[in-house]
């Protein structure tokens, strides 16, 4: 499928698309099924609400946030033979720094982590990441590997600049990975998004330590703003739910 397609549709699916689409659906029936519309607006409200709480979105985190941060034992006993770390995406475009595009504040959490255990560890480095929508100017890879090189001082030995999503990043790597006859890496990516990234590294014959960065389910203790709407709060929640997609989505198409 194509994968413009696949996003229109990822889009559609996902909040806040998906609730304002059932919210003026009962608007339109209003007049007609006044049932039916009630029961349509009032969930697609009261979804938006608690989708929009603090409290909900940790928790709904918790369910697929699986992995602990990485400590130092883990590290010495899996006998790694290099990092490897997917992109978040890319910033387009990026003025400030006189560019086509920079990385997202995600991809740039990511590539600090990595930087952090490649200089800890000594071990080298694959950035994972292509174009997926925009086909002109460099691939996320390529902007992966330069800012770790330029502002983390870190070298990286190789660049997957094909892949489009965390299917195509495993299977990538992994072909690079085999000619050096590495079979152990630790992995780098968003916590919520692990569980996804494990899955299909490992079914590349992989074997995985999971180094998880950006834990949305460990966020402060609760109190009184848990429990008001935040749009922070709301993203985090359609982060999940595009988790719990893709997972879906990855069964059945791979």
């Amino acid at each position: 499928m194509d994968i413009y397609i696949i996003y229109i549709i990822k889009t559609l699916l996902l909040p806040i698309s998906s609730l304002l689409f059932l919210g003026f659906a009962g608007l339109f029936l209003l007049s007609r099924q006044q049932v039916v519309a009630s029961r349509l607006i009032c969930f697609s409200l009261v979804t938006l609400l608690l989708l929009s709480l603090p409290v909900i979105a940790k928790y709904l985190a918790m369910t697929q946030e699986i992995y602990s941060p990485l400590n130092n034992s883990d590290v010495k006993g899996f006998d790694a033979q290099a990092i490897v770390v997917l992109g978040g995406g890319l910033r387009r475009p990026a003025p400030e720094y006189g560019q086509l595009a920079t990385l997202k504040n995600s991809s740039l959490a990511r590539v600090r982590y990595a930087s952090r255990l490649a200089s800890q560890t000594h071990l080298p480095g694959l950035v994972a990441g292509g174009k997926v929508l925009k086909t002109d100017g460099p691939s996320e890879a390529e902007i992966m590997a330069v800012v770790m090189q330029n502002e983390y001082k870190q070298e990286v030995l190789w660049q997957d600049r094909n892949s489009r999503n965390t299917a195509e990043n495993a299977l990538y790597a992994q072909k690079i990975l085999a000619k050096e006859g590495i079979r152990r890496i630790i992995l780098v990516t968003h916590a919520l998004h692990m569980r996804r990234a494990v899955e299909q590294f490992q079914l590349q014959g992989l074997q995985v330590l999971p180094a998880p960065t950006v834990f949305l389910s460990r966020t402060d203790d609760l109190d009184v703003f848990s429990f008001l709407p935040s749009a922070r709060a709301l993203e985090s929640s359609s982060l999940v739910i595009h988790e719990v997609m893709g997972r879906v989505w990855y069964k059945l198409r791979y």
